[in-house]
């Protein structure tokens, strides 16, 4: 996937540090796939088991990250993202996050009303040979979701996630998520979603590996 251009995105909390905690974060994201994907000799081991724990003790010692509080009144307060703007909430949120390690390879766009995402899922997600764990793809799809509340300017919860896997996701290949508002009732707002295997202007037309169906509780004011 291309780099993220920090100057295009629209960051519900900015980080000053995006750029270089990005390309760690994608170093380490790739040196977890390797770590998973091959088969290296002792004394390689023996200097990456050395290596990790030198570093952890580092970042250990420095200022540990704080969330903020008002990350749902931000919903009401800021302004939505721009059609076809690159969407990021926390640079290492959980998942979906550039400067975190532990996700995947995400990019969030909003289209129109909906959310575009392009995924890319690497060895460490392997389940069957080839294919990525469901449970990685259910996480996804619920972060996934929460982006389209970026994008409505809504304020919710997920309260129930059905996910029903069509065919399966494959391992290092790009896939695409597309999600959108399906109803709303009240604070009851229900999303609709699909996975697909190649990117497409139009996703009604496409068949999709997966679908799935999110209700979202909107948190009250």
């Amino acid at each position: 996937m291309a780099e993220h251009d920090a100057q295009q995105v629209h960051f519900v909390y900015v980080d000053p540090q995006f750029e270089s905690r990005r390309k760690a974060a994608t170093a380490l994201r790739e040196l977890g796939n390797a770590f998973v994907g091959h088969r290296t000799d002792e004394e390689t081991l023996a200097s990456i088991t050395r290596w990790a724990e030198e570093a952890t003790q580092t970042l250990r010692s420095s200022d540990p990250v704080k969330r903020p509080t008002d990350y749902f009144e931000k919903r009401y307060t800021d302004p939505i993202p721009l059609d076809g703007q690159e969407v990021i909430a926390f640079s290492d949120r959980t998942f979906s996050g550039p400067a975190n390690p532990m996700g995947m390879e995400i990019r969030l766009t909003r289209r129109d009303k909906s959310v575009v995402a392009s995924a890319n899922f690497g060895s460490s997600f392997e389940s069957a040979p080839g294919r990525v764990h469901g449970g990685a793809i259910s996480a996804v799809v619920d972060d996934v979701m929460g982006y389209l509340m970026i994008v409505l300017g809504e304020a919710a919860y997920t309260a129930k996630l059905e996910v029903d896997y069509l065919g399966g996701v494959p391992v290092g290949e790009t896939v695409w998520f597309h999600a959108r508002e399906s109803s709303r009732v009240g604070r009851k707002l229900s999303v609709e979603l699909t996975v697909s295997l190649g990117p497409v202007d139009d996703f009604e037309a496409t068949d999709p590996v997966i679908v799935a169906r999110g209700l979202f509780i909107i948190a009250r004011k």
